[in-house]
């Protein structure tokens, strides 16, 4: 694939992700304690916020998140002519708690994180 083909490009995981939280945003009135989304791929589980919108401002949001919106509305380097061989999407996850299946009782809790969305296995939420 060619880089400016990815504008037109939608992968399925992102895009079921994204469908599922708006879905569960508007269902937040019935199941007010679901506010989590955890993702499951082949080495543990990772645990994070429902997000749905953008800080007002890029500078309201923690460093990962402020680079990937910039990256993501205005790439810097320039693909358009460049072959693309993988071509999976970003996930931002804030308040992130990843749980290896080798070590359930050592989780480990970042602020942020970007998953991409090829290690994914299923979604559930809590």
């Amino acid at each position: 694939m060619k880089g400016k083909e990815l504008v037109d490009a939608i992968d399925f995981k992102k895009l079921t992700i994204v469908e599922l939280q708006i879905k569960i945003e508007q269902l937040q009135e019935r199941y007010p304690e679901r506010n989590k989304i955890i993702y499951v791929t082949q080495i543990g589980t990772i645990e994070a916020d429902l997000q749905m919108q953008m800080a007002e401002t890029l500078n309201q949001e923690p460093i990962l998140g402020t680079a990937l919106s910039q990256y993501e509305l205005n790439p810097a380097i320039d693909i358009n002519d460049k072959e693309i061989v993988n071509t999976t999407a970003c996930i931002y996850l804030k308040n992130v708690k990843l749980t290896p299946f080798s070590s359930l009782n050592s989780p480990v809790h970042l602020e942020e994180f970007v998953l991409f969305s090829d290690h994914l296995l299923g979604i559930t939420t809590a």
